[in-house]
């Protein structure tokens, strides 16, 4: 409506007699509070565009569609009880079909995340203490748009002064902003580690392995080893393995070569030398598919597929063989180190393996399988707690004694 279409008898029982002029100051005053409420600066509009990342980041947090990458049985089932909760309150732009929000935002938050600390974007800000926290809250919608070694680095990296900023998780004082931020980036990797543990084992597994590929050539790296956030987060990385353990055991079990290798690089090495792996981590000495041997200074480690990793601590080297075709159930090296026996429910065999070096210890080492046993089948109801499953006891330097869940043991000899 134009000022020369108003009534005056309709201004809200103005006079009849109102004049033209007043009618036109009124809309002119309207029309500068418009005005003023557009964005008057750049500022401005950066902070409104971080308000919507943010607002944004929350709605796919809490209502988008988890991704899943992996399509099997086991992993569908734990979602369906999630799913059917938030099935009908997906928003769109943040689902399977439609995902353009939940690619932008992803982005964006990774951006606030990594980016590198300026005047406008200090590196302990609420802003970016709000991001880190989203991406770990909301990173099962995330993954799949996100370069999870750069956030996982990039989280890591602010949790390297944890333990001087932040005593515990539950540090209730006020806390400086660089605490805070340290606080909050503990948290999302706890939270990412547990909403996708196989993600998070092997994406830190890889960088380990990239790391000890760099550690080979040192000498021709311009910055050192020790300034890296792998090195420095050691405590962290360690922590976050331990949680994963002692609350995803079965997750873990499957991964527990990658764990392995994890472990080791963020244990000393000296202390290795002179303490048991039990002493140093005992979190992982739950699984009966893991042997240390200290006289040899070897460490095997039963996988998923089959194989027996065997890590040799004096050379730093690991050693991959294909014992058995499920797999492996438990595993123990004699007490003088001499043997290593191994057993799979799956193949009902028992195997006993030996390594031998060339003389006085040169050469390459070899395992080889000296004498193999079948054993009797496992009834169905006993693999239910894959974890308590079986266990090998040594009773001398060549005998073991192969103990089941329902009570039976066994004798065998090499």
């Amino acid at each position: 409506m134009t000022p020369s279409q108003v009534n005056p008898s309709q201004l809200g029982g103005m006079a009849p007699n109102v004049n033209q002029e007043q009618v036109e100051e009124e809309f002119e005053e309207e029309e500068e509070e418009v005005i003023r409420k557009k964005p008057s600066s750049l500022a401005e509009l950066k902070r409104k565009q971080a308000c919507a990342v943010i607002l944004l980041g929350v709605i796919g947090a809490e209502f988008g569609q988890d991704i899943s990458i992996d399509g099997g049985e086991k992993q569908q089932q734990t979602k369906r009880v999630t799913d059917q909760r938030r099935k009908s309150s997906v928003v769109e732009g943040f689902g399977i079909g439609n995902n353009n929000l939940a690619r932008l935002t992803s982005m964006a938050l990774t951006h606030l995340l990594l980016a590198p600390a300026t005047p406008k974007l200090p590196a302990f800000t609420p802003l970016r203490r709000a991001a880190i926290d989203l991406i770990g809250r909301g990173f099962t919608v995330w993954e799949p748009y996100l370069d999870v070694s750069k956030v996982l680095l990039g989280l890591l990296e602010m949790c390297c002064d944890s333990s001087r900023l932040i005593p515990s998780l539950n540090y209730k004082l006020p806390l400086t902003p660089q605490a805070d931020a340290c606080r909050t980036a503990r948290h999302a990797l706890r939270l990412i580690a547990t909403a996708r543990p196989a993600a998070f084992i092997t994406t830190m597994a890889r960088e380990v392995a990239r790391y000890n590929t760099l550690q080979q050539n040192a000498q021709t790296l311009s910055t050192p080893l020790t300034q890296s956030v792998l090195y420095r987060a050691k405590r962290e990385i360690l922590q976050c393995v331990e949680m994963l353990i002692d609350k995803m055991q079965t997750d873990i079990a499957n991964l527990l070569v990658e764990v392995m290798d994890i472990t080791l690089h963020c244990l000393d090495g000296n202390e290795m030398k002179n303490k048991h792996l039990q002493d140093l981590f005992p979190a992982i000495c739950k699984f009966n598919q893991v042997s240390h041997c200290f006289a040899t200074r070897r460490i095997a480690v039963g996988a998923s597929n089959g194989h027996l990793a065997i890590y040799e601590l004096r050379h730093n080297k690991c050693q991959m063989i294909p014992a058995h075709t499920n797999p492996v159930t438990a595993l123990a090296f004699s007490p003088d180190g001499k043997f290593l026996v191994s057993y799979a429910s799956g193949d009902n065999r028992l195997s006993f393996w030996q390594t031998s070096t060339g003389m006085f210890g040169l050469g390459q080492s070899q395992t080889r399988c000296i004498k193999g046993y079948s054993t009797a089948p496992i009834p169905d109801v006993s693999r239910l707690n894959p974890m308590r499953l079986a266990k090998l006891i040594w009773i001398n330097n060549r005998t073991v004694t192969l103990m089941l869940a329902d009570g039976s043991e066994t004798r065998f000899n090499v």
